[in-house]
Protein backbone atom coordinates (compact mmCIF):
# COMPACT_ATOMS: atom_id res chain seq x y z
CA UNK A 1 0.00 0.00 0.00
CA UNK A 2 1.37 3.22 -0.77
CA UNK A 3 0.05 6.65 0.92
CA UNK A 4 -2.98 4.22 1.95
CA UNK A 5 -3.95 3.77 -1.20
CA UNK A 6 -4.60 0.20 -2.71
CA UNK A 7 -4.85 -3.21 -1.59
CA UNK A 8 -2.59 -4.06 1.44
CA UNK A 9 -1.68 -7.54 0.18
CA UNK A 10 -2.50 -7.99 -3.61
CA UNK A 11 -2.19 -11.84 -2.61
CA UNK A 12 -5.90 -13.78 -3.23
CA UNK A 13 -7.29 -10.69 -4.97
CA UNK A 14 -6.33 -11.46 -8.29
CA UNK A 15 -5.06 -8.45 -9.15
CA UNK A 16 -1.46 -7.32 -8.90
CA UNK A 17 -1.84 -4.59 -6.83
CA UNK A 18 -1.37 -2.10 -9.17
CA UNK A 19 -3.59 1.44 -8.52
CA UNK A 20 -4.74 3.02 -11.51
CA UNK A 21 -7.08 5.87 -11.31
CA UNK A 22 -10.54 5.40 -12.85
CA UNK A 23 -11.41 7.61 -15.67
CA UNK A 24 -14.75 6.52 -16.31
CA UNK A 25 -15.93 8.27 -13.56
CA UNK A 26 -17.34 11.97 -14.08
CA UNK A 27 -16.76 14.96 -11.54
CA UNK A 28 -19.54 16.79 -11.02
CA UNK A 29 -18.31 20.74 -11.68
CA UNK A 30 -18.58 23.32 -9.27
CA UNK A 31 -19.47 26.60 -9.79
CA UNK A 32 -16.33 28.92 -9.24
CA UNK A 33 -18.23 31.34 -7.56
CA UNK A 34 -21.17 31.92 -5.30
CA UNK A 35 -22.15 35.26 -7.69
CA UNK A 36 -22.91 33.26 -10.81
CA UNK A 37 -23.63 34.63 -13.57
CA UNK A 38 -22.04 38.54 -13.02
CA UNK A 39 -18.85 36.53 -12.61
CA UNK A 40 -19.06 34.54 -15.86
CA UNK A 41 -20.18 37.56 -17.61
CA UNK A 42 -17.02 39.57 -16.58
CA UNK A 43 -14.80 36.09 -17.22
CA UNK A 44 -15.81 35.63 -20.76
CA UNK A 45 -15.46 39.55 -21.62
CA UNK A 46 -12.26 39.03 -20.23
CA UNK A 47 -11.21 35.75 -22.41
CA UNK A 48 -13.07 37.53 -25.63
CA UNK A 49 -10.95 40.43 -24.90
CA UNK A 50 -7.92 38.40 -24.93
CA UNK A 51 -8.76 36.57 -28.45
CA UNK A 52 -9.49 39.35 -30.00
CA UNK A 53 -6.82 41.48 -28.91
CA UNK A 54 -5.66 44.17 -31.85
CA UNK A 55 -2.26 44.72 -32.84
CA UNK A 56 -0.25 47.69 -31.86
CA UNK A 57 0.85 49.38 -35.23
CA UNK A 58 3.38 51.37 -33.71
CA UNK A 59 5.36 48.13 -32.29
CA UNK A 60 4.69 46.69 -35.76
CA UNK A 61 6.02 49.19 -37.31
CA UNK A 62 9.52 49.50 -34.77
CA UNK A 63 9.69 46.09 -35.68
CA UNK A 64 10.03 46.65 -39.84
CA UNK A 65 12.56 49.60 -39.19
CA UNK A 66 13.86 47.53 -37.01
CA UNK A 67 14.68 45.16 -39.58
CA UNK A 68 16.03 47.50 -42.22
CA UNK A 69 18.70 48.45 -39.72
CA UNK A 70 20.10 45.16 -39.37
CA UNK A 71 20.17 44.63 -43.15
CA UNK A 72 22.15 47.79 -43.13
CA UNK A 73 24.26 46.86 -40.13
CA UNK A 74 24.99 43.77 -41.79
CA UNK A 75 26.53 45.53 -45.12
CA UNK A 76 28.26 47.97 -43.05
CA UNK A 77 29.82 45.05 -41.46
CA UNK A 78 30.82 43.03 -44.52
CA UNK A 79 32.13 46.39 -45.83
CA UNK A 80 34.35 47.09 -42.88
CA UNK A 81 35.54 43.14 -43.15
CA UNK A 82 36.56 43.79 -47.13
CA UNK A 83 38.86 47.08 -46.30
CA UNK A 84 36.17 49.97 -47.35
CA UNK A 85 37.13 53.24 -46.22
CA UNK A 86 34.78 54.82 -43.42
CA UNK A 87 33.41 57.45 -46.04
CA UNK A 88 32.68 54.95 -49.01
CA UNK A 89 30.56 52.65 -46.36
CA UNK A 90 28.43 55.26 -44.63
CA UNK A 91 27.60 56.61 -48.61
CA UNK A 92 26.90 53.00 -49.77
CA UNK A 93 24.80 52.06 -46.74
CA UNK A 94 22.78 55.36 -46.52
CA UNK A 95 21.96 54.87 -50.56
CA UNK A 96 20.78 50.97 -49.49
CA UNK A 97 18.40 52.02 -46.80
CA UNK A 98 17.20 54.96 -48.73
CA UNK A 99 16.65 51.72 -51.62
CA UNK A 100 14.94 49.64 -48.89
CA UNK A 101 12.81 52.36 -47.89
CA UNK A 102 11.73 53.39 -50.76
CA UNK A 103 11.31 49.68 -51.70
CA UNK A 104 8.75 49.69 -48.56
CA UNK A 105 8.68 45.55 -47.73
CA UNK A 106 5.17 44.44 -47.21
CA UNK A 107 4.96 42.22 -43.94
CA UNK A 108 5.82 38.67 -43.73
CA UNK A 109 3.60 36.36 -45.86
CA UNK A 110 0.76 34.26 -44.17
CA UNK A 111 2.52 31.32 -44.70
CA UNK A 112 5.20 32.50 -42.78
CA UNK A 113 4.17 32.20 -38.61
CA UNK A 114 5.76 34.92 -36.79
CA UNK A 115 7.53 33.89 -33.69
CA UNK A 116 5.88 33.30 -30.26
CA UNK A 117 7.83 35.65 -28.76
CA UNK A 118 6.23 38.57 -31.47
CA UNK A 119 2.72 39.08 -29.50
CA UNK A 120 1.47 41.85 -32.15
CA UNK A 121 2.73 40.15 -34.60
CA UNK A 122 0.43 36.74 -33.86
CA UNK A 123 -1.96 39.33 -33.05
CA UNK A 124 -2.25 40.90 -36.24
CA UNK A 125 -1.78 37.48 -37.85
CA UNK A 126 -4.67 36.49 -36.11
CA UNK A 127 -6.45 39.51 -36.94
CA UNK A 128 -6.05 38.50 -40.73
CA UNK A 129 -7.06 35.08 -39.87
CA UNK A 130 -10.75 35.78 -38.54
CA UNK A 131 -11.27 38.65 -40.82
CA UNK A 132 -11.02 36.15 -43.85
CA UNK A 133 -13.11 33.69 -41.89
CA UNK A 134 -15.66 36.44 -41.67
CA UNK A 135 -15.97 37.13 -44.83
CA UNK A 136 -15.69 33.53 -45.71
CA UNK A 137 -18.79 32.90 -43.47
CA UNK A 138 -20.86 35.93 -44.56
CA UNK A 139 -20.65 37.57 -41.19
CA UNK A 140 -20.82 40.92 -40.67
CA UNK A 141 -18.09 43.42 -39.35
CA UNK A 142 -20.46 44.66 -36.88
CA UNK A 143 -21.81 41.51 -35.63
CA UNK A 144 -22.10 40.90 -31.43
CA UNK A 145 -21.11 37.48 -30.35
CA UNK A 146 -24.68 36.46 -28.56
CA UNK A 147 -26.85 39.14 -29.99
CA UNK A 148 -28.78 36.53 -31.89
CA UNK A 149 -30.56 35.14 -28.22
CA UNK A 150 -31.86 38.65 -28.12
CA UNK A 151 -35.39 39.05 -29.40
CA UNK A 152 -35.07 43.14 -30.12
CA UNK A 153 -32.53 42.35 -32.89
CA UNK A 154 -34.61 40.03 -34.80
CA UNK A 155 -36.89 43.23 -34.66
CA UNK A 156 -34.65 45.46 -35.44
CA UNK A 157 -33.01 43.65 -38.31
CA UNK A 158 -36.84 42.94 -39.93
CA UNK A 159 -37.10 46.69 -39.90
CA UNK A 160 -34.18 47.29 -40.85
CA UNK A 161 -34.39 45.20 -44.23
CA UNK A 162 -37.67 46.70 -44.94
CA UNK A 163 -36.37 50.12 -44.86
CA UNK A 164 -33.98 48.97 -47.14
CA UNK A 165 -36.62 47.04 -49.46
CA UNK A 166 -38.38 50.66 -49.68
CA UNK A 167 -35.43 52.78 -50.58
CA UNK A 168 -34.54 50.15 -53.55
CA UNK A 169 -38.20 50.72 -54.47
CA UNK A 170 -37.84 54.43 -54.50
CA UNK A 171 -34.74 54.09 -56.43
CA UNK A 172 -36.28 51.71 -59.05
CA UNK A 173 -39.24 54.60 -59.40
CA UNK A 174 -36.48 57.15 -59.58
CA UNK A 175 -34.81 55.40 -62.20
CA UNK A 176 -38.17 53.88 -64.42
CA UNK A 177 -38.85 57.47 -64.53
CA UNK A 178 -35.97 58.72 -65.79
CA UNK A 179 -35.78 56.07 -68.68
CA UNK A 180 -40.04 56.73 -69.52
CA UNK A 181 -40.86 53.42 -68.24
CA UNK A 182 -44.04 53.17 -67.15
CA UNK A 183 -46.22 51.01 -65.01
CA UNK A 184 -44.97 48.58 -62.75
CA UNK A 185 -41.76 50.27 -62.24
CA UNK A 186 -39.16 47.37 -63.49
CA UNK A 187 -36.72 47.76 -65.92
CA UNK A 188 -35.07 45.70 -67.67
Amino acid sequence: MYNGIGLTTPRGSGTNGYVQRNLSSVRAKRPRDERGGERDEKDRERLESQLNRQPNAEILEHQRKRQLEVKCAELQDMMEEQGYSAEEIEEKVNSFRMMLQEKQEPPAAPAERPLATETHALAAANQQKNDRLRAAFGIATDYVDGSSFHPERKEREKEKREQERLEREKQQHQWGGVLGVSGGGRVY
